[in-house]
């Protein structure tokens, strides 16, 4: 067994290797830069969801941002990745500093336009593909 140096944007991360005869199996260990969530928007029983687009769904999380933190909460980058705009869900990339002041902002979120609203934070993961594909969601027939 032997480790190695991996490099990201602005981080180091040490890499274990394990090399076999049958197999090479790389163990990534350290802090990654960025964080995923899996938002929903969840609107009070019996009233009408409101149509919102994907702009209009990042500026409401700014907004949200914005009043807990301030300008300079509001200056962070919360990336939207992907948006159904039909069930009001939206993965975000945030940086991993930024985590717990945003998810604190989301909690936080009462109404939209007069109607009781609240997010719900789905899942949370350091990586992507544990965002995107959930072993909870699979339909077996």
């Amino acid at each position: 067994m032997r480790g190695i140096m991996s490099r990201y944007p602005k981080t180091e991360i040490p890499v274990t290797v394990v090399e076999t005869e049958m197999y090479k199996r790389i163990v990534g260990k350290g802090h990654l830069p960025y964080a995923y969530l899996k938002i929903k928007l969840e609107f009070e029983d019996g009233a009408g969801e409101p149509e919102i687009e994907a702009a209009m769904f990042k500026y409401f999380i700014t907004q949200a941002i914005q009043s807990l933190h301030g300008e300079i909460g509001a200056s962070h980058s919360v990336d939207v990745l992907k948006f159904r705009k039909r069930h009001l869900e939206a993965i975000l990339r945030v940086s991993c500093s930024f985590l717990s002041k945003l998810w604190s902002s989301l909690t936080l979120v009462g109404n939209y336009k007069g109607q009781v609203c609240a997010f719900r934070v789905q899942q949370v993961s350091s990586h992507l593909m544990a965002i995107s594909s959930n072993s909870r969601d699979i339909n077996v027939s």
